[in-house]
């Protein structure tokens, strides 16, 4: 089964940079493929309803 839960964008101080909370239960599912520090790709999808994370292989 997916774990799914809710997150938050969050903005810290004036800058532009944004930031995706992920949840406790998404992000310790033993399937979360992150690690702390990691650098992703982040793209918006055509319809602009989603935001793609990627590993950078």
């Amino acid at each position: 089964m997916v774990k799914e839960g809710k997150g938050r964008i969050v903005s810290v101080g004036k800058a532009k940079t944004r930031y995706v909370t992920v949840p406790a239960e998404v992000a310790g599912d033993d399937r979360f493929p992150f690690e702390t520090g990691e650098e992703v790709r982040v793209t918006i999808e055509e319809d602009k309803k989603r935001l793609i994370v990627e590993k950078i292989e």
